[in-house]
Order: C-alpha cells, then sequence, then structure tokens
C-alpha cells in the first residue's frame, strides 16, 4: 500500500461526484481529471438538501480527482466558496485532508492504493441526523426529492 500525497488531489462524496447532475459537478469536470472510484473512512448524513461527510466508523463511497495545476488555486477558491468554507469554527464545513482507498484500478494507482486527497468534513454537531444507507450517495439521491431540487434537476 502506498501512500501518495499531493494537495491536488480530492475526494467527492456528494453533489460534485459525477453520476449527480448538478452544475457544479460539471465545473469540476472541467477543471479536474477523474481517477475513478475511491472510498474513505466515515459516514455521511442528510444535510437537507445534500450529504456531509463525518470522520468515524463506516465507508464513504466516492470519487478521486485530480485538480488541473494551472487551475488550481481558482478551483480551490470556487469549491470552498460553494461549500461555503472560509475557515471559521461556525461553518458547516472544513475542508481537510482525508486517506483515501483507490476502490477500482486506475492508470494512476492500483486497487487498495491509499492517497491523501483534500475533502469537505462537516464540522457542527451530528445529533439527530439521518445517516444516508452505506454511504452512498447516489443511491439516496435518486430516491429523494429534496437533494434533487437542490441540484436542480
Amino acid at each position: 500500500m502506498s501512500a501518495a500525497t499531493d494537495p491536488d488531489y480530492f475526494f467527492v462524496y456528494g453533489t460534485l461526484r459525477s453520476d449527480i447532475p448538478s452544475s457544479m459537478s460539471k465545473f469540476l469536470g472541467r477543471r479536474a481529471r477523474r481517477i475513478g472510484p475511491a472510498a474513505a473512512t466515515g459516514y455521511l448524513i442528510d444535510l437537507g438538501g445534500y450529504p456531509g461527510f463525518v470522520v468515524g466508523e463506516g465507508t464513504v463511497r466516492g470519487e478521486l480527482f485530480t485538480i488541473k495545476p494551472e487551475q488550481a488555486e481558482e478551483t480551490w477558491q470556487l469549491l470552498d466558496a460553494y461549500e461555503g468554507v472560509t475557515g471559521r469554527a461556525e461553518e458547516e464545513y472544513r475542508r481537510d485532508t482525508v486517506a483515501v482507498r483507490v476502490a477500482g484500478r486506475s492508470e494512476d494507482f492500483p486497487a487498495g492504493d491509499t492517497v491523501m486527497a483534500q475533502t469537505y468534513v462537516y464540522q457542527q454537531p451530528v445529533g439527530g441526523r439521518q445517516v444516508i444507507p452505506d454511504g452512498d450517495y447516489p443511491r439516496f439521491y435518486a430516491g429523494n426529492p429534496a437533494h434533487q431540487k437542490f441540484t436542480g434537476h
């Protein structure tokens, strides 16, 4: 198992995934290269129209991307703005580095490799929030009109 580290690896688990029809997933598709399926340790909660990643027990299924270097600074600024991240403790999210397991073979990594990647971590109390089953947002999204409305679909 290797532990690659690059500040421009990005793990997505919610509305930024390529299989979720949102304008921001399309934006990311233009600004980053999809490496493939990946998973991180934690769980997802329902925040009403979108998910939140919580570090803890469980598995969150998602995708690993690498941000295009020539657009990295601007891309991170726009992603931070979308997620409402400015560094204040009262915000829903913070951008943090997590260990991500590559779930399928890619041209970059063999399956099972570990990559340190940026992601958005929910940083508020979790009490009373519904856990998204199996850490699998697309399946939850498909049956949830509130989430579809949030992405405009």
